[in-house]
């Protein structure tokens, strides 16, 4: 018989199961490269957009700075204007759909700031306990418009980056094991515990790089976006963090 999997029960009293390793992974060195590629992914995705060809990586550096400045803050004041922007980002990063601006803008501005702040300060208060950390995805999705996904974009941001966020190439890498991407949250946690298993392997094989959820998600959409374009033999190159790889060691 095959052995049965791991069973651990999480903060909530729940069950759940050590996750399966994904097939065909991607190597710590190749996912160095992609993280390091990630702006040349970005651009080229951005520049699919013919109308507004910078409008992505400049959405991308106002979540990397102004959004993040603010919900790493003591106290995140994160309102409608910035999940109108954090929409806009994710749709243009991913799959166009209008409608979901349209639900974000209907919101009322104090459900937007107590579903923002709800979230943060639970996940805040999870450290790097992943399974209470879920539990902050369905405060987010009390939005009109936000669903795991979206919730996800804006979790992410908070450091330690423990909850990753769940962009279609991402989760692609996962199929083999989790199955066909579904946009709920039963899936979202499946997700999350499948890259949760792969950060905890990548920091077990690297040397002077902490690797995280945000780390590996940017890194696996690179990957996705090089491979579209033609342009993944970047990823053969030296990464300028190729120091951060552990030495191959002589065993003889």
């Amino acid at each position: 018989m095959p052995p049965r999997k791991k069973r651990k029960t999480d903060a909530t009293g729940s069950s759940t199961e050590t996750p399966e390793r994904p097939q065909n992974f991607p190597s710590i060195a190749t996912l160095a490269r992609a993280l390091d590629q990630h702006p040349y992914a970005l651009a080229l995705r951005s520049k699919e957009h013919v109308k507004t060809p910078d409008a992505l990586t400049d959405l991308d550096a106002w979540l990397l700075t102004d959004l993040s400045a603010k919900i790493a803050s003591s106290e995140p004041n994160v309102d409608k204007r910035d999940m109108q922007k954090l929409m806009q980002w994710k749709l243009s990063r991913g799959k166009s759909r209008p409608t979901l601006l349209a639900l974000i803008a209907s919101n009322p501005e104090s459900l937007v700031l107590k579903s923002t702040s709800s979230a943060l300060t639970t996940l805040r208060a999870a450290g790097d306990d992943l399974e209470r950390g879920l539990l902050a995805v369905s405060q987010a999705c009390a939005m009109k418009g936000v669903g795991a996904a979206t919730a996800s974009a804006l979790l992410t941001l908070l450091p330690p980056h423990l909850l990753p966020f769940m962009s279609d190439e991402a989760a692609s890498f996962f199929t083999s094991t989790l199955g066909p991407i579904k946009y709920t949250d039963a899936f979202y946690n499946k997700f999350a515990r499948a890259m949760a298993a792969e950060v905890a392997r990548l920091n077990s094989e690297a040397d002077n790089m902490q690797w995280d959820a945000q780390k590996l998600q940017r890194a696996l959409f690179a990957i996705c976006i090089l491979k579209k374009h033609g342009q993944d033999g970047v990823l053969d190159s030296e990464p300028s963090n190729s120091s951060s790889l552990k030495r191959q060691r002589d065993d003889s």
